[in-house]
Order: C-alpha cells, then sequence, then structure tokens
C-alpha cells in the first residue's frame, strides 16, 4: 500500500490550500497574523512583513490566521482597516474562495503538465480491458467495443455507466454497442461486490497522446470539470440516501487511490489532482467552519443588509467544526477497522501464489476513468 505518499500530499495541498487564503488576504489588504506549515511544536518561525511564519514538527497540513476572522479573538481592534470583518463583502469572499482555488489551479499546473508531456487519455465510452471470467466475458465484449446505451437509455459518460451498472446488481440488461461500425446488443447480468453495488468486470480504453499547449490547457479544464461533476453526483447520491457517507470518507478515499499510486508516475499525479479538486470541493461545501460556510454567512449578509451577529457566527462555526470532526473521525475509524479486519479475512484465505485462477487475474489499467478520474480506476471490475 501507498499510504504514506498521499497522506504526505494530501498534507502539503492543505497547506497549499491555506497559502491561497494567505496570498489573497495579502494582496487585498488584509492582515494575516499566522501561517503555519505543518503541525506539532515549531522547529522554525521568523516574521515577514507583519506576518509570522511557522515550520510545525509534522510537515502535515498547514492553517492561516487571518487577522478579525474570529471578531472575539484576543487583540482584534473592530476598528482596524486591515480586519477581515472591517472589510466589504466581495473582498471577503474572494480571501474564502482562494483556498479552494488555489487547489484548483495546482491541479489544472499538473494536468497541463501531462497533458503536454504525454499521457494516457480516455477513449469516451470505449471497452478497454475486460476480467476473464467476468460478466462482460461471459457476454462475449470485446476491447474496442463503443457503449451506446443500456436498456435504450443512450450513455453519455462512463461515469453514467458505471453508475447505472453499479445501481442495476443481478438485473439483466440490455447494452447496445458498436463494434467495428455495426450496432449490436448483448445482455449482460451484474454480479453484486462486497458492497452489492453491481459489476461486469470491465474498464475504460486509454491511448497515449500528446497534447499541444491550446488542446493541453482545454483537456485540463475538462478533466476537473469532470472530477467537479463526479463529486456533484456523489454529494447528490449522499442527499437522496443512494450512496453512503463511507464512499466518501478519507480513510476509503486514501486507500482506493493507493492502488493507482503504485502504477506509474502519470497514474500518480492524477490521484494528486483528484485529492486536491476533492479537497476544493469540500472547503466550498456550506457547512459551519468550513470556506463555504462562511461565504454562506457573507452572502446572508449581502442579500439581508445586516451583518449576522459576530458572536453568533462564532458558535456556529465552533459547533459546527466539533460536529464535522468527530463525523469524519468517526466514519474513518469505522472504515479503518472494517479495512483491518478484511486484510486480516483476505491474509487467512490467500491460496498459494502457485494456484491462483487465471480468472483471478486482472489486467492493469490506468488509474483514471471518464476523464482521468482515479476512483474505481477498472470502474467496473469484478
Amino acid at each position: 500500500m501507498h499510504y504514506f505518499p498521499l497522506l504526505l500530499i494530501l498534507g502539503l495541498l492543505v497547506a497549499l490550500h491555506e497559502l491561497g487564503h494567505l496570498v489573497a488576504a495579502r494582496l487585498l489588504g488584509v492582515r494575516v497574523d499566522r501561517y503555519t506549515f505543518g503541525f506539532g511544536p515549531a522547529v522554525l518561525s521568523w516574521k515577514f512583513r507583519g506576518t509570522e511564519y511557522v515550520i510545525g514538527a509534522v510537515p502535515l497540513g498547514g492553517s492561516t490566521r487571518i487577522h478579525g476572522m474570529n471578531p472575539h479573538e484576543p487583540g482584534v481592534d473592530a476598528a482596524d482597516p486591515t480586519n477581515f470583518s472591517a472589510q466589504r463583502p466581495s473582498k471577503r469572499l474572494l480571501v474564502l474562495l482562494a483556498g479552494p482555488l488555489a487547489n484548483w489551479l495546482f491541479a489544472l499546473g499538473v494536468l497541463f503538465a501531462l497533458y503536454t508531456s504525454g499521457t494516457h487519455v480516455v477513449v469516451p465510452l470505449t471497452v478497454g480491458t475486460i476480467n476473464p471470467g467476468s460478466e462482460a466475458a461471459r457476454a462475449q465484449l470485446l476491447p474496442g467495443d463503443r457503449l451506446v446505451s443500456v436498456d435504450g437509455q443512450p450513455l453519455e459518460n462512463w461515469s453514467g455507466f458505471v453508475e447505472l451498472i453499479a445501481q442495476s446488481s443481478g438485473r439483466e440488461l440490455k447494452l447496445g454497442v458498436e463494434r467495428q461500425g455495426e450496432p449490436r446488443e448483448v445482455t449482460v447480468r451484474p454480479r453484486p461486490d462486497e458492497r452489492g453495488e453491481g459489476r461486469i468486470g470491465v474498464s475504460q480504453q486509454y491511448v497515449y497522446r500528446v497534447h499541444g499547449p491550446g488542446q493541453a490547457l482545454l483537456q485540463a479544464v475538462a478533466h476537473t470539470g469532470n472530477l467537479v461533476s463526479e463529486g456533484t453526483r456523489m454529494l447528490g447520491g449522499l442527499l437522496q440516501g443512494r450512496r453512503s457517507v463511507a464512499d466518501a470518507n478519507p480513510v476509503g478515499l486514501v486507500k482506493q487511490s493507493s492502488g493507482a499510486a503504485g502504477s506509474g508516475l502519470g497514474s500518480f499525479l492524477r490521484v494528486v489532482v483528484s485529492l486536491s479538486m476533492a479537497l476544493a470541493l469540500f472547503h466550498l461545501l456550506p457547512l459551519p467552519s468550513l470556506d463555504g460556510g462562511r461565504m454562506l454567512f457573507v452572502l446572508i449578509e449581502t442579500v439581508s443588509r445586516r451583518k449576522v451577529p459576530p458572536r453568533v457566527e462564532t458558535v456556529v462555526h465552533a459547533v459546527g467544526f466539533l460536529v464535522l470532526l468527530s463525523v469524519v473521525l468517526t466514519v474513518a475509524l469505522a472504515d479503518l477497522r472494517k479495512h483491518i479486519r478484511l486484510t486480516r479475512t483476505a491474509a487467512v484465505a490467500l491460496p498459494d501464489a502457485g494456484t491462483v485462477s487465471p480468472a483471478a487475474v486482472t489486467l492493469p489499467a490506468p488509474a483514471a476513468s471518464d476523464g482521468g478520474l482515479p476512483l474505481r480506476a477498472d470502474g467496473l471490475g469484478e
């Protein structure tokens, strides 16, 4: 498993997020009291232009203390023109938005470098590899088949195909495909995985391609757009009860990404991009203590033309932070225990290397699906 590099990268992405807030605040004339990289005892600190910079003993994560963001902090002068709370709503929104924006720009830069230097890109809705012994193999799907529809419903992208299959465990489906330009129809019955979601055992096709600067930028923007769409779809599933919180928890994210991280630099960088975008989207959620929650208070003030009492906002963010932290820790610990239990079970049941069935061997696929999403890299694998 490649947990440590991913956790380190996640910590650096958090520090980058906070750096975005720092830069925006300084540019807009808002005072920043302290920027910390890492946590734990300070191993190095210095002061520059009124801001204290601290490097913690553990180089994971970061934080930015913007003057006046918490009006009840000791030493905050409400009349200070550099006070965050004294700024007009548009300035405060820009400072709050700068963190997620930093994560998006970083993701865009990494993708631009990938596309200009050459990387594997998806062939839309085209079958790449098929797991031996899978439902797709039984239905005689072939690499290169282009997926057109499911039960007559036209397909728009690979993620939509994944979702339809996942929701149809045990149900007979008719897949419309094109093979060498000729339409045909095959019947599949998705098999349930350990979570009860349907799988048929295929992954998307990829080709190696080098892009020019203009096309690379367009591809990078489209890639991040796909990630936003996937994140929004997952959030919608959570709100509608079709997905569980465990599907989007931190341990699960790192666990699912770790396999992709070990399959090459390109795959690892795609994972980094997805972690950066996930961090940006998470902070934009309108929840107390997050950037999105603080932005919501600013928008309420803009619409109502009345400031929410500072004490009320402080209490809401403090309580919201504790609730959010408890939920994240509870879900993460539950998933960690489940992962340890499954690992122990697999260790006991693992056959000798010489007795592994060929049907259990899957071909490696690039760690992306539908525009480079790293999660469920083999999409519908058994």
